[in-house]
């Protein structure tokens, strides 16, 4: 059985329009327009990912995450959309972060809770040189969970502090793609402040997806 991914809004509604709960065991079904043909990015169609981390395309964060069962009927790289799915189960919402969530949902719930005083300290803190490794960060990332942490962190800061949370949630997303010399520019500002992310254990990013 092929896995796919559904990420809507934390109270289980759609992202769209939030006109849809869903729910672990219900099915949900294309009706009164299943005559037209099947088109991505329309309501022709209910859209999932294969990969969690590219669930929040058209999304944000936070979110709640759901493994999905049915046939698509048109795909492209990213999303497939289907006439009907079943709601199979829910899994974690930091997956839709890519491998690295665990560390990145770690991050953006520091921002979302910094102090002024802690703000101010990570302005401080930003500002090294660190352009080569953001270029290339940004050409490891993958775009759908960059464009997550980075919408979230822009949420929750602002000015220079918003620059070094955006920095850090690049770091951690594509920490395994990197050097860690390029990882320790990126992440440096936000780490002395906040310090450095917990060691999770258990429970970690599905294998077929790593």
């Amino acid at each position: 059985m092929s896995r796919y991914f559904k990420a809507v809004r934390s109270d289980g509604r759609n992202f769209h329009n939030g006109s849809v709960l869903y729910e672990p065991g219900w099915t949900y079904t294309v009706t009164g327009r299943d005559h037209r043909p099947a088109l991505l990015c329309s309501d022709t169609v209910i859209h999932a990912s294969k990969s969690p981390a590219e669930t929040l395309i058209g999304g944000s964060w936070p979110c709640r995450l759901f493994e999905v069962d049915g046939e698509p009927v048109v795909s492209d790289h990213r999303k497939s959309g289907f006439r009907e799915f079943t709601v199979v189960r829910e899994v974690p919402a930091w997956w839709a972060l890519g491998p690295n969530g665990r560390e990145v949902e770690w991050l953006l719930g520091k921002i979302a809770d910094a102090t002024p005083d802690e703000v101010r300290q990570l302005e401080a803190a930003w500002g090294a040189a660190w352009d080569a490794a953001w270029d290339a960060a940004w050409e490891a990332a993958w775009d759908a969970t960059w464009e997550a942490a980075r919408g979230a962190a822009r949420g929750a800061a602002r000015g220079a502090a918003r620059d070094a949370a955006w920095e850090a949630a690049l770091g951690l997303t594509v920490r395994d793609l990197i050097s860690a010399d390029q990882h320790d520019v990126l992440t440096g500002p936000f780490r002395s402040v906040f310090g450095d992310p917990p060691k999770f254990r258990g429970g970690g990013y599905p294998e077929w997806q790593s």
